[in-house]
């Protein structure tokens, strides 16, 4: 009889201490960890400079975030662009050309006709499918600080496609250092 007790309390703790474990894992872990960033805003005394992109591209790397103090020459962004060889920027204007044709052709109105505009989609194709079989390269631009200064704004992310010209930071330019006191 003792036994069948004793059996039945150890399997009622088991059960007890699965069902404390299981919650415990329905919880997220651990509580304190977040991954929001918070900053408070900075100020800057002196005027914005707002840093462009020097071409289109994906932001690779982001080396500052907003309150950062940087000094000038200081690498704040990597930018990949795509590198076009010769042969790829031929093969683009030899593209340009074709659809420009393309888009001057009448409509079909006879068999001859069709047999132009055939054509003309079938180049269009030809030089596509040669692009797109050329291989990929990228290069990279990177973002200099100009000045020293304190980053103000990002409004970029890591992987975000930008425009040529595009802000990438604005930074708030530190007024100079004036170096030890006035002597009377």
């Amino acid at each position: 009889m003792k036994v069948k007790s004793l059996l039945r309390l150890a399997s009622v703790s088991a059960v007890i201490i699965g069902l404390v474990l299981s919650v415990g894992w329905l919880r997220p872990w651990p509580l304190a960890a977040t991954t929001e960033m918070v900053v408070a805003p900075v100020l800057v005394a002196g005027p914005l400079r707002h840093l462009p992109a020097a071409s289109a591209g994906r932001v690779w790397e982001l080396y500052v975030q907003p309150g950062s103090v940087v000094k000038r020459g200081q690498l704040l962004a990597k930018v990949a662009v795509p590198l076009r060889s010769a042969a790829q920027q031929q093969l683009e204007a030899q593209l340009r050309q074709a659809l420009q044709r393309q888009g001057q052709l009448p409509a079909a109105r006879s068999g001859n006709d069709s047999v132009v505009i055939r054509q003309a989609n079938q180049q269009v194709a030809a030089i596509r499918q040669r692009l797109s079989a050329m291989p990929r390269q990228l290069t990279f631009v990177y973002v200099q600080a100009p000045a020293n200064g304190t980053v103000v704004r990002l409004p970029v992310n890591t992987g975000s496609y930008i425009a040529d010209s595009t802000t990438v930071i604005s930074l708030g330019v530190a007024p100079p250092l004036t170096e030890g006191v006035a002597q009377n």
